[in-house]
């Protein structure tokens, strides 16, 4: 009994550990920014439309975004510095280049992040961080945006390889 209970609390505690954001070594940075030129040179000149925020998830349903090639979005986040999105995706395994400003947190329900907080070289002057993310397959995901109240923000994405 103690054994499963030290192995339970040893769960508990890498599984918190593994949540948390991992920031990119130098290296990796440098290497990403070579291998995945075209995405992320394409990701700093994404035009940005105004996007009503969505408070809650439920709310994000009834402003659902098709996603193709690209989407841009200038937003503010709510009073507790919240916003959701809800992305229709029309393609299985879709692999993507989401950029946020370096301060913003997000999950996206049911698809995986294949790396993040990884520094835009290719823009530096918009001061963007991006997240790769892959979905299994299509349908509508949601996106939750988490950072400071009422902080305006931009949100961009991009297919990470045509």
């Amino acid at each position: 009994m103690k054994k499963t209970l030290s192995v339970l609390l040893s769960l508990i505690a890498s599984s918190s550990a593994i949540a948390t954001p991992q920031r990119p070594s130098e290296a990796e940075i440098q290497g990403r920014n070579t291998y995945f030129i075209t995405p992320y040179k394409t990701i700093c000149n994404v035009d940005l439309q105004y996007q009503e925020t969505a408070n809650t998830a439920e709310e994000a349903i009834q402003l659902e975004q098709i996603f193709e090639t690209s989407l841009g979005y200038a937003l503010t986040l709510n009073a507790k510095g919240q916003a959701y999105v809800q992305l229709a995706i029309k393609e299985w395994n879709e692999k993507m280049v989401f950029a946020t400003d370096p301060n913003i947190t997000f999950t996206i329900r049911d698809a995986d992040i294949k790396g993040q907080y990884i520094t835009n070289n290719y823009c530096l002057e918009k001061n963007l961080v991006l997240h790769h993310v892959n979905t299994h397959e299509w349908g509508s995901y949601i996106v939750k945006l988490q950072g400071k109240p009422h902080q305006a923000i931009t949100f961009r994405i991009v297919k990470e390889q045509e």
